[in-house]
């Protein structure tokens, strides 16, 4: 009797384990996803901010640019060497620009603001072209009227810029605010397990003992 009684229990007590062990591999496995995805969305944020620096620090030099050509209309291969550096320096603006929304779009933020920036550029920058084709090489005055119809346009987007960075930072800094509360919620979990396995060998050795008196 006494070998069956042990039998009994020890199946009990490898069942019960096994269960525990299961619910805890499984409760593991899912927090490290967790980790994982929540990492890497920490990592893309701030990538995202580094391209809107980019963005900015582009439309920095292709402003700079932009004025030294004007400067130099008159000498040939100064004028040339600004004008490379005016398109260098806008191809720069849209590609930190479009990173940023190739990475929102990956972790399924909004990107209308984004596009609003990338069209705001764009039509900078036919302003430019279209002001750039009233140059007179020789002529100063033209210098100064073709300057003047592009003054100040592109402050709108340098500022719009900013209040984007700005929102992603603080939206990055929400992200970090809600990592205790996501510990928290692992905690509640951890004990749930708890509970449903102690839950469950209670189950188990009423069940057992059931069987021992029927037998």
């Amino acid at each position: 009797m006494s070998r069956r009684i042990f039998g009994a229990v020890a199946k009990f007590v490898a069942l019960a384990a096994c269960l525990a062990a299961l619910g805890g591999y499984q409760l593991s496995q899912l927090f490290l996803e967790v980790d994982v995805s929540s990492a890497k969305r920490s990592v893309q944020l701030l990538e995202i901010e580094e391209y809107l620096d980019d963005a900015a620090i582009g439309l920095g030099r292709q402003i700079q640019e932009w004025k030294d050509m004007l400067l130099r209309a008159n000498d040939s291969a100064q004028h040339s060497k600004h004008q490379q550096g005016f398109k260098e320096a806008s191809i720069a603006v849209q590609y930190a620009l479009m990173k940023s929304k190739s990475i929102m779009l990956d972790i399924g933020m909004e990107t209308a603001n984004i596009d609003e920036l990338i069209a705001e550029h764009k039509s900078l920058l036919t302003g430019y072209l279209q002001a750039y084709a009233g140059l007179k090489p020789s002529g100063g005055d033209s210098r100064n009227s073709v300057d003047r119809q592009v003054l100040g346009v592109d402050r709108s987007l340098q500022t719009r810029i900013v209040l984007v960075k700005t929102g992603i930072s603080d939206y990055a800094k929400q992200q970090l605010v809600r990592a205790p509360q996501t510990q928290g919620s692992r905690n509640i979990m951890v004990g749930l397990l708890g509970a449903v396995s102690l839950f469950m060998m209670a189950v188990l050795g009423f069940v057992y003992a059931r069987r021992m008196r029927a037998g």
